[in-house]
């Protein structure tokens, strides 16, 4: 991360794209209705609901943003209507033709973005400050989670789901960069500016063993996916915190590790691998989701087969683990690309926000969940492009599922708060009343 500046305070408009954003979502829609009518699928009003709770979601956004004088980056907003528009696109598309992808689970990620204008409103102007005193509790919920999942929880395809297939543990997205934030930004622990060869012991400690717990609950409910991604987020943090690279030496040597005890006592992360490095080992079996995830973004080439040319139902578990797959093969490589530049800004976005914070607890709120979601977005396709072995993980505001376009949305409702000078108004202010 940049080093941290200070804010503009001058308002701004939050609706850039939003007459844009809509016109592509409309030629989408023909688009995807034609080939679903092509398909022999009969279409009802039911199949205009997704669109319309994005339409009202995104202009809702932009008329909370214009009505309460939205002061962050305009474009940042403007980027999120648009994710979440290629993603009802995404899902639309592939209604009818996957069965997972139906009815209320094609709704509810459209209302995603729901909680992030929720999040936004309770927590803007420097509210989120409030959240630190929350710091610890986060982190037990964050362990009743997947233990309670343990306990109450249903296997299937390797991994544990509550009641209903949610993914309860998706909420962890959300309690570790708190947590974390709250424990490095405590000035009993000492953490700013300490590189790994001026470490304390006691805080150090307390560290290995938190996550040395939490790890223990999501590898033994076999949510590898998980622990890559919060490792990933906790190591950026604590760099941001430390301003040193040495951290990373004992997170490399933890990964080594932790993949040895991984590929030697759980079967399920051996076939994972060995699916990753040589899927025609097995290709009718562990290979099996790979190759047909390659096969597909192929025969998508550069401009793609066009909505409904390509075969999701022959991706397995192409709605949320290959989504990327799907999405390839029907957008092409220039699609591809595309999707891939809209996550490049919000990570840019991201990286400004955490700049633009004077508070420590904010400055790594900002930078846990912008380095969460670009880890969501390296492991998810870079198992699909065959860069890292499959873990299961999402791909934010495109795969399929109601509680990860949820906790995306609150992710997003957090940092879009986060993109807003409240915070530092407030610590300044508070500094000159002391000097007084």
């Amino acid at each position: 991360m940049s080093g941290r500046r200070n804010a503009p305070a001058s308002p701004r408009n939050g609706h850039l794209l939003l007459g844009p954003a809509c016109l592509m979502m409309l030629a989408a829609a023909l688009l995807v209705f034609g080939a679903r009518v092509r398909e022999g699928q009969v279409l009802t009003l039911w199949d205009l609901v997704p669109w319309g709770l994005w339409l009202m979601s995104s202009c809702g956004l932009a008329l909370c943003l214009t009505v309460w004088r939205y002061q962050g980056p305009p474009a940042f907003p403007s980027i999120l209507i648009l994710l979440a528009g290629i993603g009802v696109m995404v899902r639309a598309r592939m209604a009818g033709s996957l069965e997972e992808v139906s009815g209320l689970r094609e709704w509810v990620p459209a209302l995603g973005m729901a909680w992030t204008i929720l999040v936004w409103c309770l927590f803007r102007k420097g509210r989120i400050e409030s959240l630190r005193r929350f710091w610890f509790l986060s982190y037990i919920l964050a362990l009743l989670i997947p233990a309670a999942l343990l306990v109450f929880g249903t296997r299937f395809r390797g991994a544990v789901y509550a009641p209903g297939g949610m993914t309860p543990t998706e909420l962890v997205k959300i309690l570790i960069p708190l947590a974390a934030a709250g424990f490095f930004a405590n000035p009993d622990f000492q953490w700013k500016g300490r590189s790994l060869f001026r470490f304390r012991f006691g805080p150090t400690l307390r560290l290995v063993m938190g996550w040395a717990l939490l790890c223990g609950l999501l590898v033994l409910q076999r949510d590898l996916g998980m622990v890559v991604l919060l490792a990933f987020s906790l190591l950026a943090m604590l760099i941001a915190i430390t301003r040193s690279w040495s951290w990373a030496l004992p997170a490399i040597g933890a990964a080594v590790g932790g993949g040895w005890l991984v590929l030697r006592y759980f079967e399920h992360g051996a076939r994972r691998l060995t699916a990753w490095t040589d899927p025609f080992a097995d290709p009718t079996g562990a290979g099996w989701q790979v190759l047909q995830g390659v096969s597909g973004l192929y025969a998508g080439g550069l401009t793609g087969t066009g909505p409904g040319g390509g075969r999701p139902d022959r991706i397995p578990i192409g709605s949320s683990d290959f989504v990327y797959a799907v999405y390839g093969e029907e957008a092409g490589f220039l699609g591809s690309v595309l999707l891939l530049f809209l996550f490049g800004l919000l990570f840019a976005q991201g990286n400004r926000i955490a700049s633009n914070q004077h508070a420590d607890f904010s400055f790594l709120l900002a930078v846990g969940i912008t380095a969460g979601l670009v880890g969501q977005v390296i492991v998810n396709i870079g198992g699909v492009v065959t860069l890292l072995p499959v873990t299961g993980i999402p791909l934010p505001y495109i795969s399929q599922g109601g509680t990860s376009a949820w906790v995306t949305g609150i992710l997003m409702g957090l940092l879009l708060a986060l993109s807003e000078p409240g915070t530092a108004a407030k610590k300044s202010s508070g500094k000159k009343q002391k000097k007084k």
